[in-house]
């Protein structure tokens, strides 16, 4: 079960590609005896305190010298609710054990001549006291870009390898989710609420579903529904969790959201109040892209012509009756 759970959550490729479809370089793990690794990441058992020393080639594809950087990074989760590998400023409270603590990388940055490839080395540390349930991280490889002029369009590919550590013997763990702040945002210039979802448990969170509903206080009619399945949360790690506004401007007020969440069976419901400021909204609603102004726009040309019309027909009638006046004032021959 483990095998395929970290296959599923671990065994990463990624690719980012701008301009040629071009692959400067590619990797090939091995594992302890030097053969090539063929589940592509690294799952150790064992006990607290021992080291394995494992392998990664990395070829250069190109017809010049590449340079390649190597990092370690402790898995977290993106917004899109999935593991990342990618590198951040900072990690969830309750994680310990840290994968870029326990594995040393023999070279940071890997020079590569034309056509060949080169051998770096990782030792893995497992923690010296016992610890329980996942420790989850992977080593990224990414080309140093040159510096070029900005006008110059570059191509980037990364690639990232797997680590899952587990203690021999090791208990069960149960992922542990909870709420923690939920504020009004943006994503791609799209207003949206934001819930912070928290995996306090050493554990991977393989499936997850959430319903979500958002209504304004003491109604009992949703304004905001959004749900999302086949979600994975990384051991130890939070993420916000994003529920559309749509295209209507947000409004300011308090609010109340619920969730009802199943994480690997689990059964888990939310209930938080939160607010909206009127500065908030009005700089939120200022910034989008995507909201139907056209209602507002034609109300306001209405006032607008019914005011020029008023203000016409006031001018008509003051000259008429100027006109009139002159006329009776007019001596009689």
């Amino acid at each position: 079960m483990i095998a395929v759970l970290a296959l599923l959550t671990i065994g990463l490729f990624q690719k980012e590609v701008f301009a040629e479809n071009v692959n400067t370089f590619s990797i090939q793990p091995l594992d302890e005896n030097g053969n090539v690794n063929e589940n592509g990441y690294y799952h150790i058992i064992d006990e607290p305190g021992k080291q394995r020393t494992v392998s990664i080639r990395v070829y250069n594809l190109s017809e010049e010298e590449i340079s390649v950087n190597v990092t370690v990074n402790p898995a977290s989760t993106n917004q899109n609710g999935i593991p990342s590998y990618l590198g951040e400023e900072s990690y969830d409270a309750s994680l310990i054990h840290r994968m870029d603590q326990l594995v040393a990388i023999e070279e940071s940055e890997l020079l590569i001549p034309a056509g060949s490839s080169v051998l770096t080395t990782l030792i893995i540390s497992l923690p010296q006291e016992e610890w329980e349930g996942d420790i989850l991280g992977g080593i990224r490889f990414t080309e140093k870009k040159n510096q070029q002029s900005e006008q110059t369009v570059t191509h980037e590919v990364a690639y990232t390898v797997g680590i899952l550590l587990n203690r021999v013997g090791g208990s069960a763990v149960e992922n542990e989710l909870s709420l923690n702040e939920v504020t009004a945002s943006q994503r791609n210039y799209r207003n949206h609420i934001e819930a912070n979802l928290q995996n306090r448990a050493a554990v991977i969170v393989r499936d997850m579903s959430i319903q979500s509903s958002i209504y304004r206080e003491g109604s009992g009619t949703p304004i905001y529904t959004y749900d999302a399945y086949e979600l994975r949360m990384a051991p130890n790690s939070n993420f916000n969790f994003g529920i559309p506004a749509g295209n209507q401007p947000i409004e300011a007020g308090n609010y109340v959201l619920k969730m009802q969440v199943t994480a690997d069976e689990k059964e888990y419901r939310f209930e938080q109040s939160f607010s909206i400021t009127n500065a908030d909204a009005r700089k939120l609603n200022q910034s989008a892209v995507n909201l139907e102004r056209t209602t507002s726009y034609m109300s306001y040309g209405i006032f607008v012509g019914i005011g020029v019309i008023l203000v016409l027909l006031v001018m008509w009638w003051t000259r008429r009756r100027t006109r009139r006046k002159k006329r009776r004032k007019r001596p009689m021959i």
